[in-house]
C-alpha cells in the first residue's frame, strides 16, 4: 500500500474540511459525537461507583489504594477508545459519501465484528505508555515521580502542591513531544487502516509510522491548527458556560448548573468530531488519494 507524500499546506485543508463537518448530515455526525462522549461517561460512571463507595466508607483511603481499582477502568477506556473513534470515522465516511447514516452507527464496528481488532490498538497504546513511562523515569529521575505522587496526594488532602523539577527537563520535553506525535499518529492512522483498508495490526502500524514520517509537516500543521482552535474555543466555551450558569441561576441554581454542563458538552462534542475528522481526512488523502483536488481555502464555514 502506497503512502503519499503531500505538501505541508494540505494540513490546512484537513483542518478546514474537519471544521466544516456536519454540513451534509449534522444530525448523524454530531449525534455520533454526543454518543461517543455519553458512552465513555457511562462506562466511567459505572466503574467509579464502587470506588466512590470505598471513599464514603473510609475517607482515609489514599491515592495508591485507589490505583488498584482505577487500573481496570483505565484499561477498559483504552480498549474502548479505538472502537469509538472507528465508529465516528465510519459515520463521517458514510456522511461524506452521501450515504444514509445515523448517529447510532457509531457502534458499527461492534456490529461488523471489527471491534476486537480495533481494541488491540488500546493494548498497543498501553504498551506505548509503559515504554514511555520507563524512558520518562530515566530522564526525570526516580525521586521526581515519588515527589510528584506525594504532591498529588497532598493536593487531595487540601495541601497546596509543590511540584518537583525533573533531572533533565529539556530532554524530557523533546522526548514527550516526539513520543506523543508518533503514538497519536499510529493510533489515528491505524484505526481507518484496519477498519476501512482491512490491514492487519502489524502492517497498519508500519504504514502509520511511514505516514507520520513522510507527512510530518502537514500533520503538525493540522495538529497546531486544531490545538490553537481548541484553546480559543475553550476560552469562549468557558465564558459562555459561566454566563449560562449565571443566567440560569437567576431562576434556579440547578438550572444554571444544567445549562453550564450543556454548553461544555457541546464544546466536547465539537472537539471530538473535529479531531476525528482531521485524522480521517489525513488518512484518506495519504492512503486512498483524492478523486479531486480540495477547493482553495476560503475561510471556515460556521
Amino acid at each position: 500500500m502506497d503512502v503519499r507524500k503531500l505538501p505541508v499546506g494540505r494540513g490546512l485543508q484537513w483542518f478546514r474540511q474537519a471544521a466544516d463537518l456536519g454540513v451534509r448530515n449534522p444530525r448523524a455526525i454530531f449525534g455520533a459525537g454526543l454518543l461517543f462522549i455519553l458512552t465513555l461517561y457511562a462506562v466511567v460512571l459505572l466503574m467509579m461507583l464502587p470506588a466512590a463507595g470505598m471513599l464514603r466508607a473510609d475517607a482515609s483511603k489514599d491515592l495508591m489504594s485507589l490505583l488498584g481499582w482505577l487500573a481496570p477502568l483505565f484499561l477498559i477506556v483504552l480498549l474502548l477508545m479505538p472502537v469509538l473513534f472507528g465508529g465516528l470515522m465510519h459515520v463521517i465516511r458514510e456522511a461524506e459519501a452521501g450515504r444514509a447514516v445515523r448517529a447510532r452507527d457509531l457502534y458499527a464496528p461492534l456490529r461488523q465484528g471489527a471491534a476486537r481488532r480495533l481494541a488491540l490498538l488500546g493494548l498497543l497504546q498501553l504498551l506505548f505508555g509503559l515504554v514511555g513511562a520507563v524512558v520518562a523515569v530515566a530522564l526525570a529521575g526516580a525521586d521526581y515521580w515519588q515527589q510528584y505522587l506525594a504532591a498529588l496526594q497532598g493536593a487531595m488532602n487540601g495541601v497546596a502542591p509543590v511540584m518537583p523539577e525533573p533531572a533533565h527537563p529539556g530532554l524530557l520535553l523533546v522526548f514527550q513531544l516526539l513520543f506523543n506525535y508518533f503514538t497519536y499518529a499510529v493510533m489515528l492512522f491505524s484505526i481507518p487502516l484496519m477498519l476501512f483498508s482491512a490491514r492487519p495490526l502489524r502492517e497498519a502500524i508500519v504504514l502509520s509510522l511511514r505516514a507520520a514520517l513522510a507527512n510530518a509537516g502537514a500533520n503538525l500543521l493540522a495538529a497546531g491548527l486544531f490545538l490553537g482552535a481548541v484553546i480559543i474555543a475553550a476560552v469562549v466555551a468557558t465564558l459562555l458556560a459561566t454566563l449560562a450558569n449565571l443566567l440560569g441561576g437567576l431562576v434556579l441554581a440547578q438550572l444554571g448548573m444544567l445549562l453550564e454542563m450543556l454548553v461544555l458538552l457541546v464544546f466536547g462534542v465539537v472537539v471530538i468530531v473535529v479531531l476525528t475528522g482531521v485524522a480521517y481526512f489525513a488518512w484518506r488523502d495519504i492512503f486512498e488519494g483524492d478523486a479531486a483536488q480540495p477547493p482553495p481555502f476560503a475561510g471556515v464555514e460556521a
